[in-house]
């Protein structure tokens, strides 16, 4: 009888992996390919917890970057609470090209639902190390809030970086 209740116990525990793993592989099968266009529908389809799995592909530091990048793209179709969280401290708190691409993203998905927070991140990254987040930071800020580009143009040092901003 002991032997039958393990046996059960452990098929259970199998098969809630079986049937959980399957969904993050499907997902990264989405995530890859040479000519790779964000689907919309591919990734709405496999429901709410796409953005949990999503936010794992992200965060995880083993995986490949491109994964990573298209993983955060991905997220942009997945306005919540903790997306907005995850984007918003990846854009903070990671290297550029990440910290690029985590802003994108969250401008892409919250621009029309939270612009307050989309502004109050890219007015932050107007002060980042790197050229490229400032610029993008700087496009999104123009579109929300006029004076604030005027002044980032006014004292941003790089020349370059001004007149890549107004494009």
């Amino acid at each position: 009888m002991k032997y039958l209740l393990f046996i059960c116990a452990l098929c259970w525990n199998l098969t809630g992996i079986a049937v959980a793993a399957p969904q993050k592989t499907e997902i990264i099968e989405l995530l890859e390919g040479r000519h790779w266009k964000l689907d919309a529908e591919a990734f709405k389809s496999f429901g709410s917890d796409t953005d949990s799995v999503l936010i794992e592909i992200a965060g995880d530091t083993a995986s490949i970057n491109y994964l990573r990048f298209r993983a955060l793209e991905a997220l942009s179709l997945f306005p919540s609470e903790k997306t907005a969280v995850f984007l918003e401290q990846t854009a903070d708190k990671s290297f550029a090209s990440l910290a690029r691409r985590g802003f994108e993203a969250l401008k892409y998905g919250f621009i029309k639902t939270d612009p307050e927070r989309v502004k109050k991140l890219a007015e932050r990254l107007l002060q980042h190390r790197n050229a490229q987040v400032r610029i993008s930071a700087a496009r999104a800020v123009r579109s929300l809030d006029a004076p604030s580009f005027e002044s980032f143009i006014n004292s941003e040092k790089d020349s370059w970086v001004r007149k890549e901003a107004q494009k």
